[in-house]
């Protein structure tokens, strides 16, 4: 069954969720009016948008900078009166797409345009009184995650989750067409969305997550956010196919040997002691339930048939210590063959470094071993945003894009011109971006070519 939004939805209406709020949204004359005051107290600010904050503020205490609390009674005026399907208000959503990003390290701008990311498609909010009020680079970001929530609401009127090849070609779009710290709000909104998904009927359950999983997902995992790839592949598979969830986490549930995990961290903690070896820390883990069932599928296995459940990872100082503790661990139990990876000598393509080994516990069960830095730890966490943790402000994001990046920001930007999609062009760009691209190889062509043709079809369906 293909997944389509309703005719009757506005173009306008792009929110991942597709869930009309229960109250008329507020006038874009108000919205921008309330954009403009910002006030903290009087009507704007409710008893519950108060606690709200303070909520968000005990949390996360970059709530209290002053452009995020601007931001925040912002949203709270422009969404009023707007509830979810869940029966939330909807300022409960950008909260928590904002307390997301805070939880990656973003700083005060990023933070702002979470929790604005829905005034422009859903408040009547425009580029301008954003931009007055919160300078270019918040209404920039608003901006493009409004472009990216348009692409995504054609792609599902197309069921472009289906076919693997335009799937793959609309997450390159994703990551070309857009500032990255767009792309990561929109993945803070799909988590958060994903997370409340129970509140939609069935058949748009399936559809959201049927496009999450082909998307989202994997876009996720190209930015290197493992953390956040495993959740979105969790909460798909619970609703895509819920008795086998239900199944598999019985059996992870009594699979899974937290005794043999103890026991061997306790085991490597004194091996690392008598070798003179500090580490930040020894922490026991279960491949995720996504991964486990994907894996059972794809190679027939049975779960004890898979040798990577069972886990321990050891986070150290420095690099040479990984190596040193990787000869701690093969002396300690005896390895696997084969089942060795070294993603610190060869990271993956997302910037992910780690030694995994697989050995064999004194319980005859598969053990993996991973072993990385805190740095390295980090990169795997949040990926593309690990900067953030450091510094925020650095905007050079696209160093791991590839190197078509600016041709296909220009063919996008076309193609959004063509679907009437007020874009704005990328830096360095005219107002006739067709004109300026240049195109790097005839392979490349032959890959991105589609893409065109696909989005005037998602257009006239």
């Amino acid at each position: 069954t293909r997944c389509r939004t309703p005719p009757s939805l506005s173009f306008a209406r792009a929110s991942d969720q597709g869930e009309a709020p229960y109250a008329r949204p507020p006038s874009a004359r108000r919205a921008r009016a309330a954009v403009a005051g910002c006030e903290e107290v009087g009507p704007a600010s409710s008893a519950a948008a108060a606690a709200l904050l303070a909520g968000a503020q005990s949390r996360h205490a970059i709530f209290r900078e002053e452009l995020v609390r601007r931001a925040y009674y912002a949203a709270e005026a422009a969404h009023r009166g707007q509830m979810r399907a869940s029966g939330d208000p909807y300022l409960q959503h950008c909260v928590e797409t904002a307390a997301l990003l805070a939880e990656l390290g973003a700083g005060p701008p990023v933070i702002a345009a979470g929790l604005l990311h829905d005034t422009v498609d859903d408040a009547g909010l425009d580029y301008g009184s954003i931009s007055e009020q919160f300078g270019a680079g918040v209404a920039d970001l608003v901006k493009g995650v409004s472009n990216l929530s348009h692409l995504s609401k054609l792609a599902r009127r197309n069921d472009t989750a289906s076919r693997t090849d335009e799937a793959d070609r609309l997450r390159t779009v994703f990551l070309a067409m857009e500032d990255a710290r767009a792309v990561l709000i929109k993945l803070a909104d799909r988590l958060h969305n994903m997370r409340t998904l129970d509140s939609l009927p069935k058949i748009k359950q399936q559809c959201f997550a049927k496009e999450t999983l082909e998307i989202f997902a994997p876009l996720a995992n190209q930015l290197g956010i493992l953390n956040w790839k495993e959740q979105l592949e969790n909460l798909c598979f619970k609703h895509l196919y819920p008795e086998q969830y239900e199944e598999l986490s019985s059996n992870l549930h009594e699979f899974y040997n937290r005794d043999m995990i103890a026991a061997a961290i306790r085991r490597l903690e004194q091996a690392l002691q008598v070798r003179g070896l500090s580490y930040r820390s020894i922490s026991g883990r279960h491949k995720s339930i996504y991964s486990i069932y994907s894996k059972m599928t794809r190679k027939k296995l049975d779960m004890d048939e898979i040798y990577d459940v069972h886990g321990v990872r050891v986070i150290l100082e420095n690099k040479a210590d990984c190596f040193t503790t990787l000869e701690v661990v093969h002396h300690l139990w005896p390895r696997i063959p084969g089942k060795f990876k070294d993603y610190v000598s060869s990271p993956k393509s997302n910037g992910y470094q780690s030694l995994h080994t697989v050995v064999l516990s004194e319980e005859t069960l598969p053990l993996e071993i991973q072993i990385r830095t805190a740095d390295m730890h980090l990169q795997a966490e949040f990926g593309i945003a690990a900067h953030w943790r450091y510094k925020e402000g650095v905007r050079n994001c696209s160093s791991s894009l590839p190197e078509m990046v600016e041709w296909v920001r220009c063919v996008v930007t076309w193609q959004c011109e063509t679907l009437h999609i007020d874009h704005p062009s990328p830096p360095g760009l005219g107002s006739s971006p067709r004109a300026t691209c240049t195109f790097p190889s005839v392979t490349l062509m032959a890959v991105l070519s589609p893409i065109q043709n696909n989005v005037t079809t998602l257009d006239q369906s």
